[in-house]
């Protein structure tokens, strides 16, 4: 079944992306065309049908994590989904995926200091069962972060 997303709904997204606390009373107001009740009575269906979700994020570099790496992992045949569950238990992982190329598993990790990825990358990866090789990328500048990706103009 195609999403029915109109206008209304992308503007709210806009909205929200700017202030993701916003109050569906000032989102009416800049809207001009609905009132609070219908944006909220919008937000839940974007929320309960899945189309959006509201989130907060933790920034690490303002907590003293300063260092984040993404990590491409091969993995024994067989054992994919059992190496990105172990991976998701883990604190210092904040995404992971299952991919397709060179790698098949994804997954980015945020950490304190150099040495505590390298005691990471050396003794909590090479431990999960079916791992059998990483190549780790030090991120040393980011220029985008976030789920700020948009409604796309054409739905499926």
């Amino acid at each position: 079944m195609k999403p029915v997303i109109d206008d209304l709904d992308r503007r709210i997204l806009e909205y929200l992306q700017i202030d993701a606390r916003m109050h569906s009373s000032e989102i009416a107001r800049r809207l001009g065309t609905l009132s609070a009740r219908a944006v909220r009575n919008r937000l839940d269906r974007l929320i309960n049908e899945g189309y959006i979700s509201i989130t907060a994020m933790a920034c690490p570099e303002a907590l003293g994590y300063g260092i984040r790496a993404d990590i491409a992992i091969d993995v024994e045949p067989g054992k994919i989904q059992s190496v990105a569950q172990r991976l998701v238990e883990l604190e210092e992982v904040y995404y992971v995926a299952i991919t397709t190329g060179a790698s098949d598993i994804s997954t980015s990790v945020v950490v304190k200091t150099m040495d505590e990825l390298q005691d990471f990358m050396g003794q909590k990866v090479p431990a999960i069962p079916g791992v059998r090789n990483t190549v780790t990328n030090v991120i040393t500048k980011m220029f985008k972060i976030g789920c700020s990706w948009p409604f796309p103009k054409e739905l499926p």
